[in-house]
């Protein structure tokens, strides 16, 4: 049975690997040669051939159990959550007690953030399974997408400890104690990563991804040997060189860390689709269609909740900081990044359009195509007044699945939302916007030197970042025209300098007390998940600026793209036009 397994904790197979049998005995033998057919054409990443086979069979045995969760699991890969829901529920129907589908289907509901449901169908696996690791691994998963962070631990812990030879099982583990806070105890979890050799490169990326990390000479070595190898896959490969580049800059060789983020980034261009001038195309139609009567006609629309709170920008601009802040007060609660408005966009592309929501969900605005700006922007001016009311709702009630509390505001950070800004407008006219700035210099080499787990496609190549910044900055200016006051903006700079002024004209605009706690961000106990979960643990410091400084000789295709953005920063570039306004 194929199934895509957690990429955080599933070593590879192999004949001593305790997870890959234990996947393999939750389900049950293919019988049929043609799913086997489709299992393999999944397995190899041919998702046409297999959708054709697994058509076929069905048209035959429309309830052949073995056929419905292959189907799913294509649904599932595609990112096509709730089709795959739909299809193992039918599956269960026809066999309840089999203990991999409904491992199956726990996975699939824990990507539409139903955490009770998913919990539920693993307690149930595990009644048949006490033993399983892969099952209890994701259990501990669950756990702490639920915030009962004491058990996910006790799960982490007994199965390093049962299974101390499993490196990716300690870098979960040091994984879940960085998002706690518990820095020193994760980079031991992470140094017995790196004693197995399938998981070294995973550990020395994770140390470095902690910032405050400082790697040995030793570790340095290690890395640059491991680099000399041939046999290690591309993106391993470009996890190695990032590490080093970290590890490169702290001892301040500059030119040898610039070279190795540029080897990293070459490898993850390679075979990476991203329309560079798509934004720009975007941010044109905006211009010329989304002007002040095209808003003042369209005033009171939308839902009229004021829970939402978007913060939007660029990555690495400080926006991790914001949300620690945000959520330190007591009524509001941080549900980080959601793809939530861009699921919502999708599925209703799809109904105009006529085809499959995976086909317009394209997973953030940092990968614009050609396609999906024309469908937007149609869309944009046809839209009507219940639609836009539907669509607020929809949003709502799917990014209230990730709530934990009865906090009665939330925060979005999908900082991608910065393409959706007139959108959000027409939808929840009463939600609040903050963009989070940083210097563009600081920002797009930080992009070019940092890892992304989910991928940035624009942060490959430093003219990209430079064209992106630029438009996403000059589009943000046309909002602050022809929707002024709607979007507050927090300059990283400022708010390092002086973070009770920012924090209390942050909060005037949210229009919510002020409360102490939020300047001790650090005491707060939430977990996060980003790049910078280990700097929002600790008070604010200026050491994150200028950090670019030691590698401008090679910045000049950031500098070039950026053009009047980096010379009247943070002024609103002066090559935006507002006339269409």
């Amino acid at each position: 049975m194929h199934l895509a397994r957690n990429e955080e904790v599933s070593p590879r197979d192999g004949a001593a690997d305790p997870f890959a049998a234990a996947w393999r005995g939750l389900f049950p033998g293919l019988r049929h040669r043609e799913l086997k057919d489709a299992a393999a054409a999944l397995a190899e990443n041919r998702a046409d051939a297999a959708q054709a086979i697994l058509q076929r069979h069905l048209e035959k045995s429309p309830r052949d159990a073995a056929a419905l969760n292959l189907m799913a699991e294509l649904a599932r890969q595609s990112g096509a959550f709730e089709e795959a829901e739909r299809l193992l529920l039918l599956c269960l129907q026809e066999e309840p007690d089999c203990a991999g589908y409904r491992f199956h289907y726990a996975i699939t509901v824990t990507a539409l953030k139903k955490y009770e449901e998913a919990l539920a169908a693993v307690d149930a696996v595990l009644k048949k399974e006490p033993g399983n690791p892969a099952v209890r691994d994701w259990k501990a998963k669950v756990l702490s997408h639920l915030e009962r962070f004491a058990e996910a631990l006790a799960y982490r812990r007994e199965l390093t400890d049962e299974y101390p030879q499993v490196g990716t099982l300690w870098i979960s583990y040091g994984n879940l104690l960085r998002h706690l806070g518990k820095q020193e105890d994760a980079v031991q979890a992470y140094r017995k990563a790196s004693e197995s050799g399938e998981a070294s490169i995973a550990a020395y990326m994770r140390l470095a991804d902690l910032k405050t990390y400082r790697f040995s000479e030793a570790e340095t070595a290690r890395m640059q040997a491991l680099s000399a190898r041939l046999d290690i896959p591309a993106e391993e490969r470009a996890n190695l060189w990032f590490a080093l580049g970290a590890a490169y800059g702290d001892q301040k060789r500059y030119a040898e860390a610039f070279n190795s983020c540029a080897k990293a980034n070459a490898l993850l261009r390679v075979g990476t689709e991203f329309d560079a001038d798509g934004l720009a195309t975007h941010r044109m139609n905006c211009e010329r269609m989304l002007t002040k009567d095209f808003f003042r006609e369209r005033s009171g629309w939308g839902n009229p909740s004021r829970a939402p709170i978007f913060i939007v920008g660029m990555p690495r601009s400080g926006s991790t900081l914001i949300e620690q802040m945000l959520s330190s007060h007591s009524a509001i609660e941080g549900l980080g990044e959601l793809a939530e408005l861009d699921r919502t966009v999708g599925r209703r592309l799809a109904l105009r359009e006529g085809g499959q929501p995976e086909e317009y969900r394209i997973g953030g605005w940092f990968e614009f195509h050609g396609e999906f700006v024309r469908a937007l922007s149609r869309a944009m001016c046809e839209w009507n007044a219940e639609e836009c009311h539907a669509m607020g709702e929809e949003y709502l009630a799917a990014a209230g699945n990730g709530k934990t509390s009865k906090r009665p505001f939330f925060t979005d950070k999908g900082l991608q939302n910065f393409g959706y800004i007139g959108l959000i407008h027409l939808i929840l006219p009463n939600a609040k916007i903050v963009d989070a700035r940083r210097h563009p210099l600081d920002c797009g080499w930080s992009c070019f030197k940092s890892r992304f787990p989910a991928g940035q496609p624009f942060a490959h190549r430093l003219s990209d970042i430079g064209k992106h910044y630029a438009n996403y900055a000059k589009l943000m200016a046309h909002f602050d025209g022809v929707l002024p006051g709607r979007v507050h903006r927090v300059l990283y700079e400022d708010l390092v300098a002086n973070p009770e002024m920012e924090l209390r004209r942050l909060f005037d605009h949210l229009e919510l007390p002020f409360e102490d706690a939020c300047l001790r961000f650090h005491e707060n106990q939430r977990a996060a998940n980003t790049v910078s979960s280990t700097q929002v643990r600790l008070p604010l410091y200026k050491t994150g600026m200028e950090q670019w400084r030691p590698y401008e000789p090679w910045l000049g295709p950031l500098k070039a793209a950026l053009g009047d953005v980096l010379e009247r920063y943070p002024a609103p570039p002066g090559s935006c036009s507002l006339s269409a306004a």
